[in-house]
């Protein structure tokens, strides 16, 4: 027993043993934390693939949305009365691209109606044409079961499907092939073919009956937050004050760098952590790991070797050759590549603002310049004609890329993408990956908040007051 002691207590009393414990508990405390914080980032080695897609705002956004969507289809002159209608010259032409699923319940498309308008003020309302697009073929009031009440209730500026829109002459043409391509759930290259050109003809339809000078175009299974309308409008403000900057010049054909062209194609309102994590992966030779811990460790090895000859030997005794492994050999690089593989989202994520960035995935809510949305438009309605046409999220990119126009994504995210049914042929399991943590990390009093403020900036006190009697 006493040998034991003294065993453990020689062991103790060496430096090396004393930083290699100190180090343990250092990581173990570390690794607590990037449980209890880190989980829902899906490029951490802490993520959770039980806990990670907990809602928390989009569980309250989606019940605001759901109340007032139920008020406004039990009374549908309610909407009328406290918010109006798009006015002549809407800053926004908005659309909702919408098709029926086989699902118990609500259709997304509800919800996400209901979060478009709830708690917006009559000002903001009066700038936003209000689009819904039913892209079912051949009779959306069949294939779409909330097709006949969004119809009768009356909230949006324009419903329309192909038969109702599509030219007599091509008409049934067109519908006829939309039809084929739509029927075979397992061919994928033609499910891309009817989503591509659902998507260019959505954009095209704000294009030909409206004069806004943005069009949003949104899915029907998304969730919008709180001032979402308002908080838009400011940022494409500034981002028209963005492309003033005289240091930008015309754009240049395949060649896009940020602060560089002087037009844009669109602004994005929905991400997902899993487009902007590190590069490498959380392999220990990733990110070039394994070369920063050399650039590291040699000069703080060369910097604890002079102190410890400066310091008095009392203290320079626990600097032996021991600790000195620990420290740099072992800590350093265990700490860098815990950087790397705690995910870049959970430890730097992403500042509020905008900004240019030329990643970003998905086309759940983006804000087209209209200066460019016919173009992408045609573009688009042309790769619908290719056996491979691409995705409908890919092809903007590509657009973007070959006419040198930037794109840029607000901070935070506005808007959830809330579908797990999905429309396409995509497996509902992966359809909930497509995920922001950040937007469910919003919070209701500070969204409200800044909407009053959002609102003041754009349209004076009057539309504040306005707004708060409308909805107290």
């Amino acid at each position: 027993m006493i040998c034991r002691s003294r065993s453990a207590n020689d062991a103790l009393s060496q430096p090396g043993i004393r930083a290699l414990l100190l180090l343990v508990v250092l990581v173990s405390l570390y690794a607590i934390y990037g449980s209890l914080y880190f989980y829902r980032d899906p490029l951490s080695i802490f993520f959770s693939e039980e806990h990670a897609f907990d809602r928390f705002y989009s569980a309250t956004r989606q019940a605001e949305a759901d109340e007032f969507f139920d008020r406004v289809i039990a009374n549908p002159t309610l909407v009328q009365q406290q918010l109006g209608k798009a006015g002549t010259n809407p800053q926004i032409c908005a659309v909702f691209i919408t098709v029926g699923r086989d699902m118990e319940g609500r259709q997304y498309i509800d919800s996400a109606l209901g979060s478009f308008l709830a708690n917006m003020s009559h000002a903001e309302r009066e700038t936003t044409h209000l689009k819904l697009f039913f892209a079912d073929v051949p009779d959306p009031n069949t294939q779409h079961r909330s097709y006949a009440k969004l119809t009768e209730a009356g909230i949006t500026d324009e419903i329309f499907t192909y038969p109702s829109t599509l030219p007599a002459q091509e008409k049934d043409h067109r519908i006829k092939q939309l039809i084929e391509l739509a029927k075979d759930r397992r061919n994928k290259h033609a499910l891309e073919r009817k989503t591509v050109y659902d998507y260019a003809y959505a954009l095209d339809r704000c294009v030909q009956t409206t004069n806004a000078p943005y069009i949003a175009l949104l899915e029907g299974d998304i969730l919008l937050a709180d001032g979402w309308a308002a908080r838009t409008l400011i940022n494409l403000r500034k981002i028209e004050e963005m492309m003033k900057d005289p240091r930008r010049h015309d754009p240049i054909k395949n060649q896009v760098a940020a602060g560089v062209p002087n037009t844009w194609l669109y602004l994005r309102l929905f991400n997902q952590e899993r487009s902007f994590g590190w590069s490498g992966g959380t392999g220990f030779r990733s990110n070039n790991i394994h070369v920063i811990s050399v650039a590291v460790s040699i000069p703080l090895l060369l910097v604890l070797l002079l102190a410890r000859r400066q310091l008095p030997r009392p203290l320079a005794r626990h600097l032996d050759g021991w600790a000195l492994l620990v420290v740099c050999g072992v800590a350093v690089p265990l700490f860098i590549w815990l950087f790397y593989a705690s995910g870049k989202a959970s430890l730097i994520g992403s500042p509020a603002g905008i900004r240019e960035e030329f990643f970003g995935c998905c086309n759940q809510a983006l804000v087209y310049n209209r200066a460019h949305a016919g173009a992408l438009a045609e573009f688009m309605t042309t790769a619908s004609q290719r056996e491979l046409p691409g995705r409908s999220d890919m092809l903007p990119k590509q657009f973007a890329w070959d006419r040198g126009l930037a794109r840029i994504s607000a901070y935070p995210m506005l808007a959830q993408h809330a579908g797990r049914v999905s429309a396409i042929d995509t497996s509902n399991d992966e359809a909930k990956r497509v995920w922001s943590m950040a937007f469910e990390d919003l919070k209701p009093y500070k969204l409200a908040r800044d909407h009053i403020r959002d609102v003041q900036a754009l349209f004076g006190d009057e539309a504040v007051e306005q707004m708060k009697s409308r909805w107290s």
